[in-house]
């Protein structure tokens, strides 16, 4: 496994499509109300990522060589659906209470750079769902501060873990981060549950996708009919927030946040 340590120059792009990429996603977010179909929100997505002079990392992107390309600028994750949902040419409606996920990922002067948010849909939802938005920021808040350079991932999965579990919720397993920048998907995988045999030491200079999902029922998921979007097996609900990371020597640098 190589893992790639990135130049001031490199950073320095990466902050930058770090604070548009979170611009991007501020705006999806408040257009996206109920009412609004998964399709119209990909669309509006394209646009978006246009307006701001980025360029879509996912339109046409293949985990392996034998999974069909994704069709979309924007994960759309709705309730139960876990990750990677597909919104082009879906003309379902968003309803009041829904829990929307939205992760994007732009390519900013070569370099790739990734971004999750949930959110409710509306003004009114249920408690719980409101506790489990709750519970996804605060999961990813804590995997970020655990990573801190002399640390590893296993430490950054301990912290998702504890966080989502004093939520009473549960880290979805069978989904992690990554490491990002020159590519979507590079190495360390990052998980997000004690003892799952990732420990990668955490050094300066490496960049990461830190992503937990956390669930309101079981951990357990299913590949959907498309090839893509996962769903939990049990049709519970599902959020996640995700940040794009710089370890320094000081500790993370959130790169996907702007003011």
């Amino acid at each position: 496994m190589t893992i790639t340590f990135y130049t001031p120059e490199e950073i320095a792009i990466m902050r930058e499509g770090g604070a548009v990429l979170s611009r991007i996603t501020t705006e999806l977010l408040e257009w996206a109300q109920p009412g609004k179909t998964y399709h119209e929100i990909e669309m509006k997505a394209r646009e978006i990522i246009e307006k701001h002079g980025a360029k879509t990392g996912t339109i046409g992107y293949k985990t392996q060589p034998q999974d069909p390309p994704f069709p979309g600028a924007v994960c759309i994750s709705v309730n139960n659906i876990v990750a990677h949902g597909i919104g082009f040419n879906d003309h379902t409606k968003l309803n009041e209470g829904d829990i929307l996920s939205l992760d994007i990922i732009i390519i900013w002067k070569e370099m790739f750079v990734d971004i999750c948010r949930s959110k409710i849909v509306g003004n009114n939802a249920s408690e719980e769902r409101k506790k489990l938005v709750e519970c996804a920021r605060a999961t990813t808040d804590a995997a970020i501060k655990a990573a801190m350079p002399g640390k590893s991932t296993e430490d950054i999965a301990i912290a998702s873990e504890l966080t989502a579990r004093g939520y009473k919720f549960m880290t979805i397993k069978e989904l992690g981060g990554h490491g990002v920048g020159k590519k979507i998907h590079m190495p360390p995988f990052i998980p997000s549950f004690k003892g799952s045999g990732y420990n990668t030491p955490l050094k300066p200079g490496m960049i990461l996708a830190i992503e937990p999902i956390v669930g309101a029922g079981d951990w357990k998921i299913v590949l959907q009919k498309d090839g893509w979007a996962f769903r939990t097996k049990d049709n519970s609900d599902t959020a996640q927030f995700e940040e794009t990371v710089l370890i320094t020597e000081n500790g993370p640098e959130i790169l996907t946040k702007h003011t």
